[in-house]
């Protein structure tokens, strides 16, 4: 018979041969005790991987909510990664988290820290013309690098350097070195200029100090975007709308994608809003039911933009009526010439209009185009027309700076 001590040995052997080896089995038959056994296990996705994990509590406060996790290593929480969850029902990923403290040692077999909930995001246009879309908790008031944690003292906590500051915004995001100072973001209707990063307080993490700056014509409030003025999409059916379909006719959408009024070459994504009258497969329509339907076409690099096109199905076929448009840049610089013809490049009588005083050359005509030189200092917008088949076609230029 053992002893009660050799007893209380097997059971620290069956744990572990070392102390460690026996904190790290406990250690992990705690968390899994908290996920599987408790009212605390949640699941949330990681790069759209599902996976389970502790969520001990949540706190909220004027402006910030937070999220203490804990979890196995191999979930793959560190600071900086972004996670969904959604804490009021069943769903998954209504909201993004992001993991900004970490408080179990490296050594040990589990992930212990605070997250914080995304509250906005980042958006702006790369040097290639891409959208980037870069989720990130934003906080605005007089605020500290320590994220609300110990406000208005200056000391080293963590490892996080603190310190008070009169920014109007901040934004913790997942470290990425393109962000830069002097850079403009809108948030929630407002233009923000990057005044510091800072890459050094949090390990992968960039945070980002905000001053108020001035909207800008050429900023996109709806979308949250600066500067569109060098992301000009636009979409110009080559038909009438509403195309018509009758039930099982498959078509290619007629569609055409310019950049400040000149055609570009952008792959275009296709999404039907009514898939019981319109089925879309790649880049074609094919009619289903009998009815009036309803096609998104948006530009695949930034969802943000596009159109949305009627569709009507029905029993008998009707040809569709080509759409005639003016084709040439929406922009004339100054000292510079812009050509406009019709989409069809047939011939048509032009004329132009100036807004404003504008000095400018003498346009030249031609059978099927027009030419217009614009002078510098001059500002205003620009009426061309086309008169062709008994139709009377219009497009307006602006006058840019160099």
């Amino acid at each position: 018979m053992s002893s009660p001590y050799q007893a209380y040995r097997d059971r620290v052997q069956y744990k572990g041969k070392t102390k460690r080896e026996y904190v790290k089995t406990k250690v992990s038959e705690s968390i899994d005790s908290l996920i599987n056994d408790s009212q605390y296990g949640f699941t949330i996705k990681i790069n759209g991987e599902e996976k389970d994990v502790a969520i001990l509590s949540t706190k909220t406060t004027q402006e910030y909510e937070s999220a203490n996790v804990i979890a196995p290593l191999e979930v793959g929480l560190d600071k900086g990664v972004i996670f969904d969850w959604d804490n009021t029902d069943d769903t998954i990923g209504d909201e993004h988290w992001i993991v900004l403290k970490k408080m179990f040692r490296p050594d040990q077999p589990g992930f212990n820290g605070i997250a914080y909930r995304c509250t906005g995001d980042l958006k702006w246009i790369d040097d290639d013309g891409q959208l980037q879309v870069q989720h990130a908790y934003i906080r605005s008031g007089r605020i500290t690098n320590a994220l609300g944690v110990t406000p208005d003292v200056n000391r080293v906590f963590d490892n996080i350097v603190m310190h008070d500051s009169d920014w109007n915004m901040m934004a913790a995001t997942p470290m990425n070195l393109n962000l830069k100072r002097e850079m403009r973001f809108i948030i929630k209707g407002q233009a923000y200029r990057v005044s510091n990063i800072d890459n050094v307080s949090i390990d992968n993490v960039s945070i980002l100090s905000f001053e108020d700056d001035r909207i800008l014509d050429t900023d996109d409030i709806e979308n949250g975007i600066a500067y569109t003025d060098v992301y000009d999409y636009t979409f110009r059916l080559n038909v009438e709308e509403p195309i018509k379909l009758y039930g099982g006719d498959v078509k290619k959408m007629p569609i055409s994608v310019f950049n400040q009024g000149i055609a570009v070459d952008e792959k275009v994504v296709l999404t039907s809003l009514t898939p019981d009258i319109v089925e879309v497969e790649e880049d074609r329509i094919i009619g289903r039911g009998i009815g009036e339907g309803t096609v998104r076409c948006a530009l695949s690099k930034n969802e943000t933009k596009y159109k949305d096109i009627k569709v009507i199905v029905e029993e008998g076929h009707e040809e569709d009526i080509e759409e005639i448009y003016i084709v040439g840049s929406d922009y004339i610089s100054w000292n510079t010439s812009e050509t406009y013809s019709l989409s069809n490049n047939k011939d048509a009588v032009f004329a132009v209009e100036f807004k404003s005083k504008i000095k400018h050359s003498q346009p030249i005509f031609g059978n099927n185009n027009i030419t217009i030189s614009i002078k510098d200092k001059y500002s205003g917008t620009v009426i061309i027309s086309a008169e062709y088949e008994g139709k009377l076609i219009t497009k307006e230029v602006y006058i840019k700076t160099l």
